[in-house]
């Protein structure tokens, strides 16, 4: 059963989301290595994610109408927020921005995306009513640090291939149209998230 849900795990991760994008969005702002932090920040957030499921608080959390919905609102928000600071920041032709320090935060950034991230908290549900009963001592532990690893490793891994052209105009991290398509899609995937959201809780 594990096998069938690391595979599963794999495939969410490969699918276009809020954490993909908010990957390519420091890479085409400050380069691989804030790709990398911000990895590391979903796989934070993906540990989070694990434990609250197999302790059962995620299920709390999600019968709760209420809660949902303050979950999506605040992740659509912040989403939507990244994408508009990410078009300003490529509206502003100086090199001065991409050195200011601001990115210095993108461990956080890749946490809060996650961890807001609604389809997450489902997912990792769902995952681990399946594999609850197949959990003892030894995997309790196991388990949630495999998914955050290998989730970190994913995105690493698309960190480095974003940035590993020598061609400028394929290298993500020199090409500007690319950052201004990522920020309009970090906004578009903020306001889906957000309006949904509304329209499921009213």
């Amino acid at each position: 059963m594990f096998i069938w849900s690391a595979i599963a795990h794999l495939i969410a991760l490969t699918s276009p989301g809020p954490d993909t994008a908010v990957v390519i969005r420091q890479v085409s702002l400050y380069g691989r290595i804030e790709g990398f932090k911000v990895s590391i920040g979903i796989g934070i957030g993906i540990y989070i994610h694990c434990l609250l499921a197999v302790n059962g608080i995620s299920i709390i959390v999600l019968s709760n109408v209420l809660y949902k919905f303050l979950i999506s609102l605040i992740g659509s928000v912040y989403i939507f927020y990244l994408g508009i600071m990410m078009f300003f920041n490529n509206t502003n032709s100086s090199t001065e921005i991409r050195n200011d320090g601001q990115y210095n935060n993108s461990i956080l950034i890749g946490l809060i995306t996650n961890i807001f991230n609604i389809k997450a908290f489902l997912f990792f549900v769902s995952l681990f009513t399946i594999l609850i009963d197949s959990i003892d001592n030894t995997f309790y532990y196991i388990y949630p640090i495999y998914f955050a690893l290998t989730s970190t490793l994913w995105f690493s891994l698309l960190s480095y291939l974003l940035t590993i052209s020598k061609n400028k105009k394929l290298n993500i991290y020199s090409n500007k149209y690319i950052s201004f398509t990522m920020s309009l899609v970090l906004c578009l995937i903020g306001l889906i998230i957000f309006i949904r959201s509304v329209y499921e809780y009213f």
